[in-house]
């Protein structure tokens, strides 16, 4: 993620999207480092 720009986003839909990424792509490397085998059908962020 490189930038959020506030002032532009008034509903704050792009900083939220940004959290998702961040998070989704976290979530990806913790799940592949844990060595559990990825079912694509399972959220990334399913409260595990």
């Amino acid at each position: 993620m490189v930038e959020v720009s506030p002032p532009y986003d008034h509903a704050d839909i792009t900083a939220y999207l940004g959290n998702r990424v961040v998070l989704e792509a976290l979530s990806a490397i913790a799940r592949r480092r844990g060595g559990e085998p990825w079912d694509p059908r399972q959220p990334l962020l399913d409260g595990r």
